[in-house]
């Protein structure tokens, strides 16, 4: 992220709470999410750039890869 700027509080807790995650850079802002699996593999993947952000999430690449495989086991144990 780079940035010391930390977020409010309020905001932190809505991203959590609606299962958000974000990164900034210099430009702008990325907020990104993925919507529950429609089946056994289908979902959308929901992304909202603020500004003129410049990356693609790397920083959330990892967090992203984990939840969806998380997501992806627990529809399996349906």
């Amino acid at each position: 992220m780079g940035h010391p700027e930390q977020l409010p509080a309020d905001r932190i807790s809505a991203l959590r709470e609606h299962s958000v995650l974000y990164d900034r850079d210099e430009h702008g802002e990325f907020l990104h999410f993925y919507t529950e699996l429609a089946g056994a593999r289908v979902f959308f993947e929901v992304v909202e750039r603020i500004g003129d952000y410049r990356g693609f999430g790397v920083a959330n690449a990892a967090v992203r890869m984990a939840a969806r495989h998380e997501a992806r086991q627990c529809a399996g144990r349906a």
